[in-house]
């Protein structure tokens, strides 16, 4: 789940700032034969009846693509999600998350809203019953069962999308996306990209995930992800929104009290409904199966159980030794750590060591490109499975097209367990800058066991640039590489403690040497 392996460096153990001036074919299901049966287990079987002529076009699919309404008891919508209809019968897919009943959505009906023309808002004509959840797969089936109005739906055939295999899907295949994000509007919202890889999770399967570079909003969840011969081959599924598309994740990541440091006094920030995983049609299909003989669930049965507390401390965790390359750098060969980049560049990755992780652990890599938020150069909400300790762990911000990176200050700001463990910056400038040494002099009167620097703009003062085991006595000094621009500094003292610095910004124009006073 780490473009690579992954970013940047130390929190409060240190870490040398080693950043030195550098100067398949597509594979569809079958459409030939007049079905199709795709087993995912000896016992378990969903017949489909594929397309026999051109693929559906985006508005076939839309009809097929539902938005799922939470209604109080007078019938106005809490929340919303998206669904697929996967049977003429009028049976969906989604997310379980998307029909869960909790304090934030306290819902008493599914309301199934539909498109007959995509210029136009869903129109809410049916309700449904909950079927089969799987809370650990996040998957539910639902089925209309009424009109709006409570009248019985009377042998009304729905139009569905064919169920594919996505065990025959292939990094590079295109995705289409379909569904009704809270940020696109009151319309169905239609995103395309390709398969950008897989990703296991113990307990479920080697291909647990289908990772992409569609764009996809929280709003999404539960909805339609098919691929070019129309088959439904993935559900979009880690995030939901309301009706008036609330954060579905918030982290501490801006200095909001205003005290001139980003910490755990600071209010969390909504990081969006960011989505770039697809969970596999295939892992749906025994709910599927089983659907067809279910009786209705009672909505509360539905209630999310909270996980429990983690009892790793983030408090031993620390990562060092950060840089940035430009380029996604190859684990094999030596490295190219850079100070500075100028804007056309392929992608940014910020690297570090660490030590004192758990695997099983969550972590956020947020890229902040001039204070604004990314999502889709983001990590967000993925489990750290590289060991506890090691080195040379990268994450890239990769440009979408062939223009590069724009201009701009980027920011790598990295969550541990929900908890900030380091911010990192780097400027992208419009035209190649130079880079110089640059000395900071300790005249504080006392030891500097931490010396943090990072461009002007930044959430933080950065990582520790000094050596793991370097300290600066009265009147020593430490010698950076820094381009040319503005920086932000703090020294600190043994125990963290800031003991000198500047938020201000000092300039740095050529080689300089800087004193560090009170």
């Amino acid at each position: 789940m780490l473009a690579g392996v992954a970013v940047v460096a130390a929190l409060a153990g240190g870490g040398g700032y080693a950043a030195l001036s550098g100067g398949g074919d597509d594979t569809v299901a079958e459409v030939a034969t007049p079905a199709v049966t795709t087993t995912i287990a000896p016992t378990t079987t969903v017949e489909t009846t594929p397309p026999t002529t051109a693929p559906p076009s985006v508005a076939d699919l839309a009809e097929s693509s539902v938005q799922i309404l939470l209604l109080d008891d007078s019938g106005q919508p809490l929340c919303s999600g998206s669904g697929t209809i996967v049977d003429a019968d009028g049976t969906i897919l989604t997310n379980a998350h998307v029909v869960a009943s909790d304090s934030f959505c306290p819902f008493s009906t599914i309301g199934i809203a539909v498109t007959t023309d995509s210029g136009r808002p869903p129109e809410l004509r049916y309700e449904a019953d909950l079927l089969v959840v799987d809370a650990e797969l996040d998957l539910a089936v639902v089925r209309v069962a009424r009109n709006n109005d409570g009248s019985p739906v009377n042998g009304l055939s729905f139009p569905s999308i064919p169920i594919g295999d996505s065990d025959l899907v292939q990094i590079g295949d295109s995705l289409r996306i379909l569904g009704y994000p809270s940020i696109g509007g009151d319309t169905i919202t239609f995103t395309n990209g390709s398969v950008s890889g897989f990703t296991a999770q113990s307990g479920v399967s080697e291909r647990s995930w289908i990772k992409t570079d569609a764009t996809i909003s929280g709003g999404n969840s539960g909805g339609t992800a098919v691929d070019d011969a129309g088959f439904l081959v993935g559900v979009p599924t880690q995030a939901a929104a309301s009706q008036d598309g609330p954060i579905v994740d918030c982290r501490v990541i801006t200095d909001t009290n205003g005290d001139g440091r980003t910490n755990g006094d600071d209010q969390c920030v909504p990081i969006g409904g960011f989505l770039n995983g697809l969970r596999p049609i295939n892992l749906a299909l025994p709910l599927i199966e089983e659907a067809r003989s279910a009786t209705p669930m009672d909505i509360a049965d539905n209630t999310p159980t909270p996980p429990p507390p983690s009892d790793f401390d983030t408090s031993t965790a620390i990562a060092f030794r950060p840089g940035f390359s430009i380029g996604i750098a190859d684990p094999q060969s030596e490295t190219r750590f850079v100070a500075t980049a100028s804007a056309g560049v392929e992608s940014i990755c910020v690297w570090f060591d660490w030590r004192g992780f758990a695997d099983g652990a969550t972590w956020d890599g947020i890229w902040r490109v001039d204070g604004e938020i990314n999502v889709d150069f983001s990590f967000i909400g993925e489990v750290w499975e590289n060991g506890d300790d090691g080195a040379d762990n990268w994450l890239c911000a990769i440009a979408p097209g062939d223009e590069g990176l724009p201009a701009g200050l980027y920011e790598m700001v990295f969550f541990l367990e929900e908890e900030i463990l380091f911010v990192e910056s780097i400027v992208v400038t419009p035209e190649p800058v130079e880079v110089h040494e640059v000395e900071f002099v300790n005249n504080l009167g006392e030891t500097v066991c931490f010396l943090r620097v990072n461009p002007i703009g930044s959430l933080d003062f950065g990582l520790d640039e000094l050596d793991t085991t370097e300290t600066l006595e009265d009147g020593e000094s430490a010698t950076l590489f820094l381009p040319v621009g503005d920086v932000i500094a703090e020294a600190q003292d043994c125990n963290g403690n800031p003991i000198g610095g500047d938020s201000n910004g000092i300039a740095i124009t050529g080689p300089d040497r800087i004193s560090m006073t009170r």
